[in-house]
């Protein structure tokens, strides 16, 4: 890209070296030896006072677009080449070449610029090069406004600046201009994002307002998912963002029948599965909830979560039994002792395949207490110890 550059410009200098001078103006001769110098602030007077005198000069007006390009003024640059234009197409092909060749320098120096800052170590350098690479990328924008690239990373930037208002109208304009799934998963995880402060922020006040304000984040946030996996289905960003806000919303029903849904346009999606069996457990209905998992393990033997998850449901099933048989004054020990037991099964392969997660061992924890297995509870008690 950079060479294309280089010799573009050598071919105009040498375009303005040949052009020769007797059939132009005094001011255009003056202008065109200026460009060759380089000498930017006296060509632009010289072409100033062409373009005053001689408003229909389309080289005029040309020429001091180039300057503009060789200033870095590139608004202006797009006005005098539009002003050209408009008085003729003689210069068309040429102008074309260089709004080209500036949108792919200014594509490249963003791209340079953000690279630096995620390589860089400092937290003032880090912000210095996305300032410029933003600024590129703008400038890319500008030249090229259908330019999906450019506006993605202007989206990645501001999110990794923290800047969501900034975000989400360059997303939404992704989506506008092509249905992206990056720019849905983005934009549903900013609302999911906002959803989160203020729902913090509901907790220290107990303002009815900031409980509206909560839920009217993720309820944004769910219909931007759900349009997004209409266009995209099976995308996993969206599943997980579905996943997040049918939690956050305590929608569990809702989200069971959602991914229901996904699992019978597509079988073979073992996250739609297993986001189908979480909200199964939710529900209570373990049964399902189980075979759900024990599906997703067939179809991926090394998906460890799954293990997770399904030990989890069975120990929540155990769980179940004996609060109910302690309503009617049962014991329920005897139906819910299998589901301790499968529970332990499921939750050592896990910890075997996983063995510094503290959740796995937790879970073995509580469903060897619930089976007075002391030496075992014990022995996992000191792995607990351990992972803090």
């Amino acid at each position: 890209m950079k060479q294309i550059n280089i010799l573009l410009s050598g071919l105009i200098l040498l375009g303005l070296m040949f052009s020769g001078y007797q059939c132009s103006s005094a001011e255009l001769s003056s202008a065109k030896l200026y460009i060759q110098q380089k000498n930017w602030d006296k060509a632009v007077e010289s072409l100033n006072k062409e373009v005053a005198k001689n408003p229909k000069s389309d080289e005029g007006y040309y020429l001091l677009g180039l300057v503009s390009k060789e200033k870095d003024e590139i608004k202006t640059m797009v006005e005098n080449f539009d002003k050209s234009l408009q008085i003729s197409p003689k210069f068309k092909k040429e102008i074309d070449m260089i709004k080209q060749a500036t949108w792919a320098e200014s594509f490249n120096a963003g791209v340079n610029n953000y690279n630096k800052a995620a390589q860089s170590k400092s937290k003032d350098t880090t912000a210095i090069f996305l300032e410029k690479s933003l600024e590129k990328f703008n400038t890319a924008i500008f030249l090229e406004p259908d330019s999906i690239e450019s506006y993605k990373i202007v989206s990645m930037i501001y999110l990794n600046k923290g800047e969501y208002d900034n975000a989400i109208p360059v997303l939404q304009k992704i989506i506008d201009k092509q249905g992206s799934d990056f720019a849905y998963a983005q934009l549903a995880e900013i609302h999911v994002k906002k959803g989160e402060t203020k729902q913090t922020m509901y907790k220290s006040s107990k303002n009815s307002a900031d409980s509206v304000a909560y839920m009217q984040s993720f309820n944004t946030a769910l219909n931007i998912a759900k349009e997004g996996l209409n266009k995209h289905p099976g995308n996993e960003l969206l599943l997980q963002t579905l996943a997040s806000v049918y939690g956050y919303l305590n929608k569990a029903e809702e989200g069971a029948a959602l991914f229901e849904a996904e699992v019978k346009k597509n079988p073979n999606n073992k996250l739609s599965r297993l986001y189908y069996g979480i909200f199964l457990t939710n529900i209570l209905n373990y049964t399902a909830a189980v075979q759900e998992f024990a599906e997703v393990i067939k179809l991926d033997p090394n998906y460890f979560e799954a293990y997770y998850f399904e030990a989890f449901a069975y120990y929540n099933w155990g769980l179940t039994i004996l609060k109910k048989a302690d309503q009617l004054k049962e014991d329920g020990r005897p139906e819910a002792k299998p589901r301790f037991e499968s529970c332990i099964t499921n939750a050592k392969i896990y910890v075997e395949k996983m063995p510094n997660e503290k959740k796995g061992y937790d879970l073995l924890f509580k469903a060897y207490s619930r089976l007075s297995m002391t030496k075992e509870a014990e022995e996992v008690q000191k792995k607990l110890s351990e992972l803090k």
